[in-house]
């Protein structure tokens, strides 16, 4: 929201931030205006893509990010450098060597959106995330992530077969260590993204998983609605299938209880 706007019929603005290629702006575009920075963002898809530094680094540096005074983002997406703690890193390199850029995100996040997801790997310090990964989703990859909101997002299951060619399987069918492996055609069909625009090394090893945005979305949504008041006259049909499937049972057995 910008300036004060509000109503049912305003369109969410969702900054998503530290995303070069921006993959996953593609379904945040479905849902509201998004702006994407990054130091070196890619003119890939239909979000803004804008030039900042979103990183405040030790010494006390600010983040040089043109947004203007007085606008806030309803969403805002993050995907701060997950360097410091990947598994590549504590085999062949010294985690010290690298930055930590998660209270970056949380510092903008508190300053200019109403709401915010932080994502990155699950050893990384996030504030009581929520773990998904392909078995949640039937998907043919493991990819797991933890995301850090500022609203309630539940925890699904994580004990589930993953979804592959062969059918539920305890193994996945790749991994995105061994991303060359496979097709970019069949990453992007893994993770549910166009594959034209982005580098198959972006798809494989750095986008999230589009089921994943959905469903962090949805868990969204219900908040945004109820601040804005969008759900407040909403009746509550979350029974209604099982009714409808009692009522034709009933009247099923009484149409044969007729031929008796």
């Amino acid at each position: 929201m910008t300036d004060g706007e509000s109503g049912e019929d305003e369109e969410p603005l969702i900054l998503h931030c530290f995303a070069d290629y921006g993959i996953e702006s593609e379904i945040l575009d479905g849902f509201g205006t998004v702006i994407r920075m990054s130091i070196g963002p890619e003119d890939t898809n239909d979000s803004a893509p804008i030039k900042a530094d979103a990183h405040v680094t030790a010494e006390g540096k600010d983040w040089d990010i043109p947004i203007k005074e007085g606008v806030t983002f309803d969403l805002g997406l993050f995907h701060p450098v997950c360097s410091k703690w990947a598994a590549t890193t504590s085999i062949s390199g010294d985690p010290d060597d690298h930055e930590n850029m998660i209270p970056s995100a949380r510092s903008i996040a508190e300053r200019y959106c109403d709401h915010h997801i932080i994502e990155n790997v699950p050893k990384a310090p996030l504030d009581d995330p929520t773990v998904l990964n392909g078995r949640m989703f039937g998907l043919p990859i493991e990819y797991e992530r933890g995301f850090e909101t500022s609203f309630d997002v539940p925890q699904p299951p994580r004990e589930r077969p993953l979804l592959t060619n062969e059918g539920p399987s305890d193994n996945a069918e790749t991994s995105s260590f061994f991303f060359s492996e496979r097709s970019k055609n069949w990453w992007a069909a893994a993770k549910n993204y166009t594959p034209e625009s982005y580098p198959k090394q972006h798809i494989a090893k750095n986008s999230i998983p589009a089921p994943y945005i959905y469903y962090l979305l949805r868990a969204w949504i219900e908040v945004y609605e109820e601040e804005k008041g969008i759900s407040d006259e909403r009746v509550d049909y979350s029974d209604y299938d099982r009714q409808m499937e009692t009522r034709r049972r009933t009247d099923a057995n009484r149409k044969l209880g007729d031929f008796e």
